[in-house]
């Protein structure tokens, strides 16, 4: 039992530290650029010496990896949760459109290296990446198409229609400031009003 209780101990204390060196990385990375930024700059960053960085990760690329890899898992769990819901077409579009855009202000280092350093990965893993992100696409294109069947949406192409409602999206956390007048839900319950204007009927 105490072996046990240890071991719980020490697996949380690793995942704790494995996020504070990832959310070290994601704002530096951000910042100044994936290749201007070393490990011992993320180390440096948290106080730590780089070897307690190595103890987690093997290398600079295992750790913008893992970044990309958290940001779609975000992304998926929370649209994966919205349509398993029993809700209709434009209450899903919504609720996945706003979600979207509140992860891309709230998570802003994260989401500017999600669309901006892909070329930054190995070519295995930015083929899966790639893959990833049209699966994702493709799950809220499924949507627009069943509300255009059903008559509530506009009779447009489904990947042009989601591409712009994205790209809409995608590009706020360039300029959303965290101390500024208006909340990212705020902002993205703005977003989704402008949006419906274009695709409900």
């Amino acid at each position: 039992m105490t072996i046990d209780l240890r071991d719980q101990l020490k697996q949380k204390k690793q995942a704790y530290v494995q996020d504070e060196i990832l959310s070290s990385a994601a704002s530096l990375f951000a910042d100044k650029g994936f290749r201007a930024i070393t490990i011992n700059d993320i180390a440096a960053g948290l106080g730590y010496t780089k070897s307690v960085v190595y103890y987690y990760f093997k290398n600079k690329n295992e750790i913008l990896w893992q970044i990309f890899n958290r940001m779609y898992e975000s992304y998926q769990l929370s649209i994966d949760e919205v349509i398993s819901q029993d809700l209709s077409p434009s209450e899903k579009l919504h609720e996945i459109l706003y979600r979207h855009a509140v992860q891309v202000m709230k998570r802003r280092y994260w989401t500017a290296i999600y669309f901006r350093d892909e070329s930054e990965l190995e070519p295995e893993q930015r083929t899966l990446i790639r893959q990833r992100k049209r699966a994702y696409d493709a799950s809220i294109e499924k949507v627009y198409e069943e509300g255009v069947k059903d008559g509530l949406f506009v009779d447009i192409p489904s990947h042009i229609a989601v591409s712009g409602f994205l790209g809409m999206c995608n590009w706020s956390h360039t300029w959303f400031n965290e101390n500024g007048t208006h909340t990212a839900e705020q902002i993205a319950d703005y977003y989704c009003r402008v949006m419906s204007k274009g695709y409900l009927k």
